[in-house]
């Protein structure tokens, strides 16, 4: 890089290890487990402060048949995304079975809502491909993929319900719903666009300008790594041919649907029936705060948007109930069911790479 002064892995490496002690991975863990239970406890917090337990007598309203279709609705959701997992991994020449994709994907999964803003999915995904056989580059491309496809969704789905809002004339409280994510959807189009048509020019200006900083030049090591992420994803993403591509994203939709659908069923359960272009806004909103809140799963924020975008259609117990139900599919379920195959994959998984090493 600049000023002699080259920035690589291992310089990097070396940095972050030397910072590194028993007694900080100690905190480290223990820091994590606390902000886990007081996220935990956020979440349920909310119902409570709404509905108290007279949300309980409408526990009623979730009769045996709508529970396993909410089940369904998320064991779909894990179907497509492990089915994901599979054809990326195919698609850079590595064979795995369909099992063994869906245990790193719940892997992951559960890892990403275990974990603030949920920076526990990438890492977990990158351990688990390693030692699936991939290089340690080829690793995070992959993940850079995944988040590529996320991203390709939102800004597909997303506009076409904000679309759909507009077109049936909704309320000025949707209006302003869907100016918001308006506005970060085309923002984050024409930034994205911008960074790949200039990749090379605009690297090397943000690059220069943190080596004058004094604190920030020593950040720039995470901009060259992030730098080169970011080509291996797209390499990975320019290997596919056209028809895996489309593959891609059909499945990736089948990974999100189901999950958004939750919400709309949920709501039937007490006699609601709100637009589901408005339920795919709003949970594109939560999701989105629920990866910016510096808290596992996102805390009690996510809760508080929830009842904040739906207390005009909702009394107080029936907005308690649907909340609990709702963040019980897609919270605490990645938790109590993706916890133990996440310790176990894991710790298979580092078993197998101290093998290696031996």
């Amino acid at each position: 890089m600049e000023n002699g002064h080259p920035i690589t892995e291992g310089s990097k490496d070396q940095h972050s290890n030397a910072g590194e002690t028993p007694s900080g991975h100690w905190l480290l863990r223990h820091s994590w487990l606390w902000l886990l239970m007081v996220s935990i406890l956020l979440s349920l917090t909310v119902p409570f402060v709404l509905g108290g337990f007279k949300q309980f007598e409408e526990l009623n309203r979730l009769t045996w048949w709508a529970a396993g279709l909410l089940t369904m609705l998320t064991l779909f959701s894990w179907v497509f995304n492990s089915l994901r997992t599979w054809l990326l991994m195919s698609a850079l020449g590595q064979k795995i079975g369909f099992i063994e994709a869906a245990l790193t994907t719940i892997s992951a999964e559960f890892a990403g809502v275990a974990t603030p803003s949920a920076v526990g999915m990438p890492a977990t995904y990158t351990f688990l491909f390693h030692n699936l056989g991939l290089t340690l580059g080829e690793a995070i491309g992959l993940v850079g993929v995944i988040v590529l496809t996320d991203l390709t969704y939102f800004g597909t789905i997303m506009s076409l319900a904000a679309l759909v809002q507009v077109l049936q004339g909704t309320g000025l409280d949707s209006l302003r719903l869907v100016e918001v994510i308006l506005v970060v959807i085309v923002g984050g189009t024409l930034v994205l666009g911008v960074l790949i048509l200039n990749f090379r020019r605009i690297y090397h200006l943000v690059s220069r300008q943190m080596g004058k900083t004094s604190w920030l030049a020593g950040h720039r090591y995470r901009l060259a790594r992030g730098t080169v992420n970011f080509l291996k994803s797209v390499r990975t993403l320019r290997k596919m041919s056209w028809l895996q591509l489309i593959a891609l994203y059909v499945i990736t939709v089948g990974f999100w649907l189901p999950r958004y659908l939750l919400l709309y069923v949920i709501l039937q359960l007490v006699g609601v029936n709100i637009s589901f272009s408005y339920l795919l806004l709003v949970q594109g909103v939560l999701n989105l705060g629920g990866q910016v809140v510096p808290m596992p799963g996102g805390g009690g924020a996510v809760g508080a948007g929830y009842a904040a975008f739906l207390s005009p259609y909702l009394a107080r117990e029936p907005l308690a109930f649907t909340l609990i139900v709702w963040r019980t599919y897609t919270f605490y379920w990645y938790l109590i069911v993706g916890g133990p195959i996440f310790l176990y994959k894991t710790g298979h998984a580092a078993h197998n790479l101290l093998s290696r090493k031996k």
